[in-house]
């Protein structure tokens, strides 16, 4: 046995247990200092033949430890249908642990857990497990427990079982973690657009302080990482790809819960619905979770054998939660919009780059956005907000319906590459220091309806028609200091409300075609 992976374990679990060993067996201090004992399984009669059930052997050498002691199996295959974990006895194993097939369980709604996981956990504290297995039920199912870590671990579920129970089953757990560690098949592959297998990598329920980091989670029946109801949890530096649902899934019950995440670096690919799902919609109000999504890439999420599934967002779908700060994400080739925000209070997107668009639904409070670049901003015609801020960005083309309503809408210093910029709504806009291309026969701003509006310091190329149009429902709108190249006339005077002009260059756009 490695002497490193003990040095792990003593730096996770801290230096108050270690010198508590110590205290109460100078004996095991002597063999490895301020660890504890190490004790080989095959010593209580364990075969590791892969024929014989060393479930019993297993137990004996876990119930025999002492505090700080750590079972050890070495190479072989151990048969085992349930172990029950000690408090302060942790577990590592050379060898693979094997769960048959004859205990194997069904996941229901009703009853989320099985009767026989490979690791039953319940009230206890202070464990270290470091395994390999391949398991027809959980892993390690653990309820009630604080510091259990999982590390260095690598799991196999049942891809034959279509309703499979979670490879890492954390309930109501404080100050648990699962670290570099391999977590696969567990459900069926999704084989249709339209359903899926359960079947989740880990499933955290009512727990707080998790910490997910260094994973390599793949191909299970429906989500790599399921939390529900829990808060203090960091998902970190995963690689998370090719499961029958989201990535990443965040679900609320009591909804005060579920608070203070960091959900940062992960690599979220051809996952078959969202990168990272957030879903408060049941809720029908807005709950602040003081959550920050950076530095994650995803590519190529929504879809099943090529073919598009009802989601797919590229870095997340939130839905009625605030408090949120997306920075740093890259999404490319995804199904759905990069971000898909609905019914949300304040949001932060900063510095992402997808070519995807934003999707904004509903009402929300505040949405800022500076230094993106993206495809689209889409709002749909129920569109309900008091500030929507888009500055220094990079932006293909906004499209907003008529009829919305945005208090105050900015668009400041971005560079939008395709118009026409539709302003019907009820609101008030600043367009300032943008540079804005359009090709478009209705040209390249319309400002229908809008309470007030102050366009100044833009520089607008449009090719065709009027590169500016004000109508009779456009009020108070001031226009200056622009720089304007259009193929038409530049301003559409028909019939603004208290439009002032001032200080504003023109310049006449020329096609040049080219022949041979």
């Amino acid at each position: 046995m490695k002497n490193a992976i003990f040095r792990y374990f003593f730096l996770i679990h801290g230096a108050a247990m270690a010198i508590a060993c110590v205290m109460e067996s100078p004996r095991q201090a002597e063999e490895i200092p301020g660890i504890g004992r190490r004790i080989d399984v095959k010593e209580y009669g364990a075969k590791g033949d892969g024929k014989t059930d060393d479930s019993r052997a297993i137990q004996l050498a876990l119930d025999s430890a002492s505090v700080g002691d750590t079972v050890y199996l070495p190479k072989g295959t151990y048969i085992v249908r349930t172990i029950r974990l000690v408090p302060n006895v942790h577990l590592v194993a050379d060898g693979i642990l094997k769960q048959p097939r004859e205990v194997s369980g069904q996941f229901a709604v009703e009853k989320q857990h099985s009767d026989a996981p490979l690791f039953r956990a319940s009230r206890i504290s202070n464990v270290f497990l470091s395994f390999q297995a391949e398991t027809v039920n959980e892993a390690i199912y653990a309820s009630q427990c604080s510091n259990i870590t999982v590390a260095d671990s690598r799991l196999v579920g049942d891809s034959s079982n279509r309703r499979s129970f979670p490879g890492i089953l954390w309930y109501d757990c404080a100050a648990c973690r699962v670290t570099g560690s391999e977590v696969s098949y567990y459900g069926g592959a999704r084989e249709s657009p339209k359903s899926y297998n359960p079947g989740t990598a880990i499933r955290v329920l009512s727990s707080r302080g998790v910490t997910l980091s260094g994973n390599h989670i793949h191909h299970n029946g429906e989500n790599g990482i399921f939390i529900h109801d829990s808060g203090d949890v960091e998902i970190a530096g995963n690689r998370i790809h090719r499961n029958g649902m989201s990535g990443i899934q965040v679900a609320f019950n009591a909804a005060e819960r579920v608070v203070n995440y960091r959900i940062i670096n992960n690599r979220l690919e051809y996952n078959a619905a969202d990168a990272i799902d957030i879903n408060n919609r049941a809720h029908g109000r807005v709950i602040a979770i003081n959550a920050l999504i950076a530095g994650n890439y995803s590519r190529g999420n929504g879809f099943v054998n090529g073919e598009s599934t009802p989601d797919g967002s590229g870095i997340g779908t939130l839905i009625g939660i605030s408090g949120v700060t997306l920075s740093g994400n890259r999404a490319f080739e995804n199904n759905r919009p990069a971000i898909y925000a609905e019914g949300c209070g304040d949001i932060t997107v900063n510095r992402n780059v997808t070519d995807g668009a934003f999707e904004l639904v509903g009402k929300w409070e505040h949405i800022r956005m500076q230094g993106n670049t993206f495809h689209t901003l889409r709002l749909l015609a129920n569109a309900d907000g008091r500030m929507l801020s888009i500055r220094q960005s990079r932006v293909n083309s906004l499209m907003l319906p008529n009829g919305i309503r945005i208090d105050s809408l900015h668009l400041i210093g971005n560079e939008i590459n395709s118009g026409p910029i539709n302003i019907n709504m009820d609101g008030n806009l600043i367009f300032e220091h943008n540079r804005m291309k359009s090709g478009h026969d209705a040209g390249a701003l319309l400002l229908f309806n809008v309470e007030s509006a102050v366009l100044r310091g833009n520089h607008i190329l449009n090719t065709r028609n009027a590169a500016i149009t004000v109508k009779e429902a456009a009020h108070r709108v001031s226009i200056d200091s622009n720089f304007v190249t259009s193929g038409g006339a530049w301003l559409n005077d028909a019939g603004g409300r208290s439009m002032a002009l001032g200080n504003n260059e023109l310049q006449e756009h020329v096609e040049i075609n080219e022949q041979q």
